[in-house]
């Protein structure tokens, strides 16, 4: 438990993680005896987790992956379960009781936003991974990407009454409008990964999957935004519509998706990230996030 672990200067400060923080080393010995596993040193990953390599008991090589228990990762076992390492990290064991999960390595693990090929190629294999996990079956096991969007766009009207933080309002609205409206058009339903950012994307041999869903059931379009926003930044371009026009073309083609709605999508998260950083006392961050927002608005 060296203090420099993300798990630790992340929920340190949050309060209602402070009881699961004091009993971690009690479940870390807990999964570790009832798998009969050699642990090693902690990886300094999972902001929200305790994740380290271990080895069971017959000599496979697992990932451990113990996490704090919130809302967004309660549905993870049984997104892993239903892709069954189809595009995802394959499930080996689950201590429902202790949200432990043990998990099959990637090796070697490269995680996608650090990978030397040009952002165009880095999408292109992001896509792939997509298509992947969106082949699974959908089930009512998952909740809605309608109803946790509809709780967001609340949230982000709260905000903005609390705060006052001079933002502009009608943009502020629309991005409200969309978290309410977008989910009823979709086109295509599925289980979504729900957070998938380059670097939750790994390399596994020739190959490459997904970790750390956050899964829900709904439109296909939600997905792609942060591997959008975070292969590289487009917003660091002399032109960022220009950049960020053609790699939306790029992902609605390999997607199979309308290109509006992905756009759509982006500004109505674009919009709640700006509000939730603002809530938490970076009013000029929000400010430069709903910059972002309007950059995609206009496209």
């Amino acid at each position: 438990m060296p203090a420099d672990l993300p798990v630790l200067t992340t929920l340190g400060p949050v309060a209602g993680a402070q009881a699961w923080l004091t009993g971690l080393p009690g479940l870390i010995a807990a999964v570790r005896d009832e798998f009969g596993l050699r642990l090693s040193a902690p990886l300094h990953g999972g902001s929200c987790s305790w994740v380290a390599p271990a080895t069971m008991p017959d000599g496979t090589a697992v990932i451990v992956k113990i996490g704090w228990p919130h809302r967004e990762m309660l549905g993870e076992p049984a997104a892993l379960r239903l892709w069954a390492g189809r595009g995802a990290v394959r499930l080996i064991a689950h201590d429902p009781r202790r949200h432990a999960l043990l998990l099959a390595p990637c090796v070697p693990g490269l995680e996608l936003g650090r990978d030397p090929q040009p952002a165009a190629d880095r999408l292109r294999i992001g896509c792939a991974v997509l298509r992947r996990l969106w082949a699974a079956p959908v089930t009512d096991e998952f909740e809605r990407l309608a109803d946790v969007t509809a709780e967001w766009a609340t949230l982000t009207e709260q905000r903005m009454d609390r705060i006052r933080p001079g933002y502009d309002p009608g943009l502020v609205a629309e991005g409200v409008r969309l978290l309410r409206t977008l989910p009823a058009g979709a086109g295509r339903e599925v289980l979504l990964h729900g957070d998938f950012n380059p670097g939750n994307v790994l390399s596994d041999g020739p190959g490459w999957r997904a970790i750390d869903p956050k899964p829900m059931v709904g439109d296909a379009a939600y997905d792609p935004w942060p591997l959008l926003e975070q292969i590289d930044d487009p917003f660091s371009y002399a032109d960022p519509a220009a950049v960020l026009r053609e790699r939306v073309t790029l992902l609605a083609g390999r997607l199979e998706l309308d290109a509006a709605r992905i756009v759509a999508w982006s500004v109505a998260r674009r919009v709640e990230t700006a509000l939730s950083i603002a809530a938490g006392g970076d009013v000029a961050g929000g400010a430069n996030v709903l910059t972002e927002a309007r950059i995609l608005a206009d496209l």
